[in-house]
């Protein structure tokens, strides 16, 4: 779990480095793929009766919103890449 989460932080910083705005919504996208694995395990956590039921709610709140952010930036990258385009 642990290295799904900092993976989504690790891409979102490597994009930022990117030479385009195409190539940061590609990492972007990694860090969204990421978001999905950590809801994965922590699904299974709470199945395995490692998360308590009230952990995971709050901690899948959390990844789902994180993911919903990506989701909007990866737009507004892909956006101002269609603008300057134009």
């Amino acid at each position: 779990m642990i290295r799904a989460a900092e993976s989504i932080v690790f891409n979102v910083a490597e994009g930022c480095g990117a030479t385009s705005q195409r190539e940061f919504a590609r990492f972007l996208e990694i860090g969204i793929k990421s978001t999905l694995e950590l809801e994965s395990q922590l699904e299974l956590a709470k199945d395995y009766d490692i998360l308590k039921a009230q952990t995971w709610e709050s901690r899948s709140k959390d990844t789902v919103d994180a993911r919903r952010m990506l989701y909007g930036l990866r737009s507004r990258v892909l956006a101002y890449d269609v603008d300057r385009s134009s």
